[in-house]
């Protein structure tokens, strides 16, 4: 998979992509998102997770191997990450710009996307 993060606004995004599927209402656990710069930031204080924009996932063949610069983010169902023993919460790792923190960096954070918020 390609992962492209818009950089526009959602109402301009009239047509489906050509290859692959828009997803919206993802929200960011342990980060933030700089929409000018398409990179993960700090959090704002007191801020446990932020909407992110749509994600553009773009089916590819022969993906190269991340480069630099790049987290990939675990996506998980619920908040809850363990998920229970009747259903599994990961669902796919989502490469996304770092900004000027290396990926460790996000690791150490714990940070996550999250479809589904428990409040």
């Amino acid at each position: 998979w390609e992962f492209i993060v818009s950089v526009v606004d959602d109402n301009n995004l009239l047509e489906p992509p050509k290859e692959g599927v828009f997803v919206k209402g993802m929200y960011l656990e342990g980060a933030g998102w700089d929409k000018r710069n398409a990179c993960l930031v700090e959090a704002e204080p007191m801020q446990l997770v932020c909407p992110i924009p749509t994600i553009h996932f773009k089916p590819v063949e022969n993906k190269k191997k991340s480069t630099k610069g790049t987290y990939i983010c675990p996506s998980y169902y619920y908040s809850q990450r363990a998920g229970s023993s009747r259903h599994n919460s990961f669902v796919v790792g989502v490469e996304l710009k770092t900004g000027e923190k290396p990926p460790d960096h996000w690791i150490k954070r714990g940070t996550a996307l999250l479809l589904s918020l428990d409040h």
